[in-house]
């Protein structure tokens, strides 16, 4: 089974408050998927102001590492431009693919800190292109937000709310995101699909947060 995952990852200004940590989850997620069953290919935007691609379609044994050179939080958050833009690209990509070299799964992962602030493209044409995505092509879609509904936020983009997860804001929430992530993406090699987010999965950011109080 051939899955493709794509990380949307923002580095507003915000995101500094968890930088590290970011880089750390990000980098223990592609040593966790190595050493799973399969072919997976990784592709990774981050996003603030603009919009960028770090790197496309890389197999996980090879895909770089995040470290401060790639990854430094500043501006602000343009999620709809990330999103619809990741859409369009990766879309065109898999399509330009002869047929039994395209992926099997496509996963879309969206983690942010922050509300949308800073694009030009409207909600409504990210929740058209992401409910095409779906229903047409079969991809998932996982989102995780911290400093709001996640549920809310994921719904409006036409995501299913089990596949949306609440972070803590802390080391803790962000470390506890990325495993979690892990974790479904693992399933879905296995399995074909995610399953969406756990109660464990939900467990461990409320531990996150209680050990922040």
């Amino acid at each position: 089974m051939k899955t493709h995952v794509t990380f949307v990852l923002d580095s507003s200004g915000s995101m500094s408050a968890i930088e590290e940590d970011t880089i750390g989850g990000f980098n223990s997620f592609l040593e966790e998927q190595r050493d799973e069953q399969g072919t997976t290919t990784v592709t990774l935007y981050d996003f603030n102001t603009n919009v960028e691609c770090v790197y496309q379609a890389r197999l996980v044994e090879e895909a770089p590492k995040l470290d401060s050179g790639n990854y430094t939080p500043s501006g602000r958050t343009a999620l709809h431009d990330a999103i619809s833009t990741v859409l369009t690209e990766m879309s065109d990509r898999i399509s330009s693919l002869y047929p039994d070299a395209r992926p099997d799964n496509v996963i879309v992962v969206v983690l942010t800190d922050g509300k949308e602030n800073a694009s030009e493209t409207p909600q409504s044409m990210v929740r058209r292109q992401v409910e095409s995505r779906r229903e047409e092509l079969d991809w998932e879609f996982l989102f995780i937000g911290a400093n709001q509904d996640a549920a809310l936020t994921a719904s409006s983009m036409g995501i299913d709310t089990d596949r949306s997860l609440d972070m803590a804001h802390s080391s803790e929430g962000t470390r506890a995101a990325y495993e979690s992530t892990s974790e479904r993406i693992r399933q879905a090699r296995e399995e074909g699909t995610t399953g969406g987010f756990e109660q464990t999965d939900r467990q461990k950011q409320d531990q996150a947060r209680d050990y922040e109080q």
